[in-house]
C-alpha cells in the first residue's frame, strides 16, 4: 500500500535504466561494455534496450565459446552468470559452465579437495601450492553464489512477487540429463517446499512438495 514510495522508486529506476542505456548501448543495441560480466549484468537486470536481448545473448555466447566455455567473471558477474543464461533460454550453457572441471571452474576447486569456496578461482594451484597469501581467503562465499542458480533454475524454486512469505511460488525446473538428478528444499515461513527431478532412459521424472494452504504454478519445458 505504499503507493507514494512505489511511484518514487519506480520513476528513479526508469531514470537510471535510461541513463545506463544512453551511456552503454549503441542505437543498434550493441553493448559498449561487452565483457562476460557487462553482458550478464545487462541481461539479468533488464538493462538491454527492448528488442535487442537476443543480440546481446548471442554476444555473450560468442565470448563463452571463445573462452572454450569457461567463465571470466568476478564477484559482480559470477552470481548472475548462469541465472542470466537460464533467464534468456540457454540453460545448456549454464550447465556446461557448472560442469567444467579445469581452471577456472567450480569443480576445479572440488577436484583440488576444496570443502569451502575460495576467494580466487586459483587459490590453490594444480601442484597443490597456495597461489599467494595476499587477498586469498580459502573460505569466501562470493563464487558460491552459484547455489542460488541451483535453487532457482536447476530445481526451479522461485517465490512469487505477488504474494508474501512464500505463500505462492513458481516452480520452473530446468533439468539436464548430464546431472542425472537434482533436488532442493527450502524451509520457508509458509512451510517446506521441495523440488526434484531424475533422468532415466524414459525421460525426466519430477517430484514436488508444497506446504499446506500454499500455491505453486508449475512450468515445465
Amino acid at each position: 500500500g505504499m503507493e507514494a514510495e512505489k511511484s518514487e522508486y519506480g520513476k528513479l529506476a526508469e531514470e537510471i535504466r535510461a541513463a545506463i542505456q544512453k551511456e552503454y548501448f549503441t542505437a543498434t543495441g550493441r553493448c559498449a561494455a561487452a565483457t562476460q560480466t557487462g553482458l550478464v549484468l545487462a541481461l539479468e537486470y533488464d538493462l538491454v534496450p527492448e528488442g535487442f536481448e537476443q543480440k546481446n545473448l548471442e554476444a555473450l555466447q560468442t565470448l563463452l565459446k571463445g573462452a572454450e566455455m569457461h567463465l571470466k567473471t568476478g564477484f559482480l558477474g559470477t552470481p548472475v552468470l548462469c541465472r542470466a543464461l537460464s533467464k534468456w533460454g540457454d540453460s545448456d550453457s549454464a550447465y556446461t559452465l557448472l560442469l567444467q572441471e579445469d581452471y577456472p571452474s567450480w569443480l576445479y576447486e572440488v577436484n583440488m579437495g576444496a570443502t569451502t569456496v575460495w576467494e580466487r578461482w586459483n587459490s590453490v594451484l594444480p601442484d597443490g601450492k597456495i597461489s599467494g597469501i595476499g587477498m586469498n581467503s580459502m573460505n569466501h562465499y562470493a563464487y558460491g553464489s552459484i547455489v542460488e542458480w541451483m535453487y532457482r533454475d536447476m530445481c526451479g524454486i522461485n517465490p512469487s512477487e505477488d504474494a508474501v512469505g512464500f505463500q505462492r511460488i513458481t516452480l520452473a525446473p530446468k533439468a539436464d540429463k548430464r546431472m542425472g538428478h537434482a533436488k532442493a528444499a527450502i524451509d520457508s515461513p509458509a512451510g517446506r517446499y521441495e523440488s526434484g527431478w531424475q533422468w532415466s532412459e524414459k525421460g525426466f521424472t519430477y517430484d514436488f512438495t508444497i506446504p499446506f494452504n500454499c500455491e505453486a504454478e508449475l512450468r515445465l519445458p
